[in-house]
């Protein structure tokens, strides 16, 4: 590791310890966001190991256990200079260390912070780039607000969020969450025009139009970085119509999205003591390019995406959520087909039918467990997700947690010959501790 990374994690681990340490009541660094001018923001750090297994193509020989950490600070700039005008400025800055480096071992395991869809300017200082450590400056958010007497418009880049279902959403297009993700505490943004017109209490349209590029086979912009650049292509035009229905709430949602157009709808309401949630949509493809030889094909297909759910929050605070995905778009018997669109981000899966299950307990007011699990139908793999989150004061936390995956292992000489037997076989498990502090 270089003096200078050796530097940042230094200084960023002493202010981290001063702030957890120090007193427990919650500060701000500067003003009030609820005022003219406020800033605040988050730190957080994340130490983990990566168990590899045996597969040469992937992982290095005698590297049994790669190390990683990560540091993030953000700072959130808000405000409200006028009763109906509203800001938000997100700039983030990262250093990410991983002892597999850029070896081919590595795209098991993908840390690198990849090309977003639905963004027109791509604004990433990567001010630091060696094999096993990369730092990065960005804007993470950064629009306006106004409020008018018939509607909300929000112009800039922003986090936008559709669809309720607990690991997987259809209707949620800009920048999810991955189901397996366990930190989602921030959403990054897209660059949008959002007009929100309300109907009523519970009942409203929005109308959302993204700036996006196209990006190629490999997740990188076609036209190149560190340009203004937009197609219609990679571009979105989406209009969403909710209301709420005898206690049920729903959604409809249709229009151009990346790579084609999308209709889709949404409910959540209960039956009884259950919380039942379902959302589907259904994707026709647009001049798609060709999935990487030899395999034959389209990148982006016409498909079908649902997902149904139940939950329950018991008085004891146990909390059980049960999901059924049926992933139209992935693969029953050739993953190496269903691989390059889920990297490129055309579906949300590699195999088609998975199930996901998370039970969450409160052990004490400042110690939640919860354990998370996966599992496709399509191929026998799982992923199972265990985490315990301590509250430390009012504004730190600590999570310690695991990703571990079980399912059949690749096969092949090389990372070209690879065939891929089980999603959730491929990755190798994952065991982490972070630690967050808030002002």
């Amino acid at each position: 590791m270089t003096r200078s990374l050796w530097s940042i994690c230094l200084v960023a681990g002493i202010f981290l310890c001063a702030l957890v340490l120090g007193p427990e009541q919650s500060w701000a660094l500067l003003g009030d966001s609820e005022g003219a001018f406020g800033l605040d923001g988050s730190l957080r750090t994340i130490g983990g190991a990566v168990h590899n297994y045996d597969f040469p193509p992937f992982f290095a020989e005698d590297s049994d256990i790669d190390g990683y950490s990560q540091t993030i600070l953000r700072l959130t700039a808000g405000g409200r200079p006028h009763e109906r005008l509203t800001y938000e400025i997100h700039l983030v800055q990262s250093v990410t260390y991983f002892s597999g480096g850029t070896s081919p071992g590595a795209g098991a395991f993908n840390l690198a912070i990849g090309k977003s869809r639905y963004r027109a300017l791509d604004e990433c200082w990567d001010w630091l780039t060696e094999d096993k450590i990369t730092a990065s400056l960005w804007f993470d958010r950064f629009n306006l607000k106004i409020a008018l007497p018939g509607a909300d418009i929000t112009l800039g880049r922003q986090a936008i969020t559709f669809g309720k279902a607990y690991f997987w959403n259809p209707l949620d297009l800009f920048l999810p969450f991955d189901p397996r993700q366990f930190d989602r505490d921030y959403k990054a943004g897209v660059d949008a025009l959002r007009v929100d017109i309300p109907l009523g209490d519970f009942s409203g349209f929005t109308l959302v139009g993204v700036l996006g590029r196209k990006l190629d086979l490999s997740g990188d912009y076609v036209c190149g970085e560190k340009v203004w650049h937009t197609s219609w292509y990679g571009s979105s035009l989406l209009t969403r119509f909710f209301t709420s229905v005898k206690g049920w709430d729903l959604a409809l949602q249709g229009g151009k999205v990346y790579g084609g157009y999308q209709v889709g709808g949404g409910l959540i309401g209960e039956i009884s003591a259950l919380e039942v949630r379902a959302e589907a949509a259904y994707l026709w493809a647009e001049d798609s390019p060709p999935l990487p030889p030899p395999l034959q094909g389209d990148l982006i297909e016409d498909h079908f995406t649902a997902v149904v759910g139940l939950g329950h929050r018991f008085e004891n605070t146990l909390v059980l959520e049960l999901e059924y995905l049926y992933n139209g778009g992935g693969e029953v018997n050739n993953l190496n087909k269903a691989r390059p669109r889920f990297q490129s981000g055309a579906i949300l899966h590699l195999g088609r039918h998975l199930v996901g299950f998370m039970a969450s307990y409160d052990f004490m007011p400042i110690l939640v467990g919860q354990v998370a699990a996966i599992y496709s139908l399509s191929d026998s793999s799982v992923n199972i997700q265990p985490s315990l989150n301590l509250s430390l004061s009012d504004n730190a936390d600590l999570l310690l947690g695991a990703s571990i995956n079980v399912g059949r292992r690749p096969e092949g000489d090389s990372v070209q010959t690879t065939r891929f037997k089980s999603e959730f076989g491929t990755y190798p498990n994952f065991y982490f501790a972070e630690i967050k502090f808030y002002f």
